[in-house]
């Protein structure tokens, strides 16, 4: 909404897939760990809720597979899931409506304008193959935040749109580069080509394998890598 009163024009393509979520009861405990598959079709993340046996459902897939799984009864649609996700939590029992939405790549062109400074999913959407738009947004704001507070200190004006162009190019910088990565993760984990699964094969024995791989891979998959703002500084410190 605000980007568009802004008029600020976007960058964008199709990822080709659509994401179905919903509401499931498991019948594991899932422990409070995020969980995903990676199959043919697309990924699949089971995301814990409150309650020990209920998680969110993120499964990304072909448009028309997704309508079909929409379209379901409960008792196929639940079947379908829980072959799809091997049943590592057991039964699974969708408890909400399932909801399709197309999936999209999109990238402002401008981050900033005079007195508007956009974050998050107004500024940028990507793959959730990994689950990253989130942290991409609180990255966002706490690096608003923080040159607010320093042109609050040096008695600047807050709104002014070249003031802003710090916050701009930094956090510009950092999305595309996630972008980036997430579409390299699409690519990489998508299909069922022989190369590409000898491929990932080796990089997972790999990651095991390497003392603290597995670590800065979680990290830079986190988006704790590269310029923090203060605040994720002091989060990754004190974890």
């Amino acid at each position: 909404m605000v980007r568009k009163q802004q008029d600020i024009p976007l960058t964008h393509w199709d990822y080709g897939h659509s994401a179905l979520v919903a509401n499931i009861s498991v019948e594991d405990h899932h422990q409070r760990v995020a969980r995903q598959v990676f199959t043919s079709q697309g990924p699949l993340a089971f995301l814990p809720m409150v309650d020990d046996n209920l998680c969110s459902i993120v499964w990304s897939t072909e448009p028309t597979r997704a309508e079909k799984l929409a379209k379901m009864s409960d008792a196929e649609f639940n079947k379908a899931l829980t072959a799809e996700f091997d049943s590592r939590l057991g039964l699974c029992q969708v408890q909400s409506e399932r909801r399709v939405f197309p999936l999209t790549m999109r990238y402002a062109r401008d981050f900033v304008t005079e007195r508007v400074a956009l974050v998050g999913d107004a500024a940028h959407t990507i793959h959730p193959l990994a689950g990253q738009g989130v942290n991409l947004g609180l990255l966002d704001a706490a690096s608003l935040a923080q040159e607010l507070l320093k042109l609050w200190n040096s008695g600047q004006d807050l709104g002014r749109k070249r003031h802003l162009r710090e916050y701009e190019r930094w956090r510009k910088a950092e999305a595309a580069k996630m972008i980036a990565a997430m579409q390299g993760f699409k690519d990489l984990f998508e299909g069922d080509n022989p190369a590409k699964k000898l491929f990932r094969g080796i990089g997972m024995s790999l990651v095991g394998q390497l003392p603290g791989a597995k670590q800065e891979i979680m990290s830079r998959a986190l988006g704790m890598r590269g310029r923090l703002p203060e605040l994720a500084k002091a989060v990754v410190n004190q974890d």
